[in-house]
């Protein structure tokens, strides 16, 4: 966890401050800019969190994904299992598989598909509650 680390670090080849790990403009950065999609969804399943590799991967723009329910980008043969997954996340804070990656499809803004291999985890409070979850996703690419 970022509010652990020591105000300054010892180690020569990070010069990250506690301050610069927890400056929200640089953690924008960090997430705008990260390799991989990264969502993340509050407790009713709604979009808080979209960067650019989302809008690359699926299409949807931050303005248009904030604010709607993740089924935007889940096919609607996938939902019911969604929900029942998610909704069992929710009520023991945390989830029933392994957390290996997965692949599955998703829903782009012009209605086609993709396939992308996508790991989850849940948000959980100081508490242990769950308050939501986190999914990181990239486009599948079949190995050769």
């Amino acid at each position: 966890m970022i509010n652990t680390l020591q105000p300054e670090l010892s180690d020569e080849r990070t010069s990250m401050t506690v301050e610069q790990a927890t400056d929200p403009a640089l953690a924008a950065a960090a997430l705008d800019q990260a390799g991989d999609a990264i969502i993340a969804i509050d407790h009713a399943g709604t979009i808080t969190l979209w960067n650019q590799k989302c809008t690359e991967l699926f299409g949807f723009t931050a303005e248009q994904a904030i604010g709607e329910p993740v089924e935007i980008i889940i096919p609607e043969n996938l939902r019911t299992a969604h929900e029942h997954g998610f909704g069992a996340a929710m009520e023991s804070g945390h989830l029933a598989s392994d957390g290996r990656a997965r692949r599955t499809k998703g829903i782009t803004a012009d209605g086609g598909k993709v396939y992308v291999t996508m790991t989850f985890a849940v948000i959980n409070d100081a508490e242990g509650t769950a308050i939501g979850a986190v999914a990181v996703a990239r486009e599948y690419v079949k190995e050769s």
